[in-house]
């Protein structure tokens, strides 16, 4: 909820970790959203692909085809199978682990902010009502490539996971970007225009 100051924040987060999934399904999304404002794309990625009680792979092995009211029915007794506060991954993956959100109203600029954490490569294509944004990424050591494509009238702000502390080299269609900044652990390309790009990160120190 941004209560915790920058002095506090790292010991709550590593306070969380040590809880696993303490909440509800409803409670879930705020869990899940605080982890990746937190930079704890990691842990984040672990709760997502649970297989313990409480999980969303658990909704499955009881045999929904519909996120549930509670985690099990061992929580809940008279729950229901059907809910939408059960469906966070809907929207964590799109928002927070392939990181993209708008920045201002009706999608005129984007954030594309992925946080893949240990997943190697993903894909997705969300709607918008601009069109379609793609993002893939090819998260390997020592090299991050991500591929972004964005409809017409709309700019985004591309950021790229900083695994190293070293130097790094970034490159854009193949053009090399000198002067980007790095800032909270990401490099950023601001005011990309609209239609497919390549953003290759290279670090000089494989992590």
């Amino acid at each position: 909820f941004g209560l915790a100051d920058v002095k506090r924040a790292q010991s709550v987060a590593d306070f969380v970790k040590t809880r696993g999934m303490a909440c509800s399904v409803y409670g879930s999304q705020f869990l899940m959203d605080g982890l990746y404002e937190a930079g704890e794309a990691d842990y984040a990625l672990q709760l997502l692909t649970s297989d313990a009680e409480r999980s969303w792979y658990n909704m499955i092995r009881a045999g929904s085809t519909i996120t549930m009211e509670a985690w099990d029915i061992l929580f809940k007794y008279n729950q229901d199978w059907n809910h939408i506060w059960g469906a966070v991954p809907a929207n964590v993956i799109p928002r927070k682990l392939m990181g993209i959100e708008p920045v201002e109203p009706g999608f005129r600029r984007a954030r594309i902010k992925p946080q893949p954490g240990p997943l190697r490569t993903a894909s997705i294509t969300m709607p918008t009502i601009r069109g379609d944004v793609g993002v893939s990424f090819d998260n390997a050591p020592g090299r991050f490539v991500l591929e972004v494509a964005m409809p017409a009238n709309m700019v985004g702000d591309v950021y790229l996971p900083l695994y190293s502390q070293g130097r790094f080299t970034l490159t854009m269609d193949g053009k090399a970007l000198p002067g980007v900044k790095a800032e909270n652990g990401f490099v950023k390309v601001p005011d990309v225009g609209s239609g497919k790009h390549v953003f290759e990160l290279t670090f000089a120190a494989v992590r």
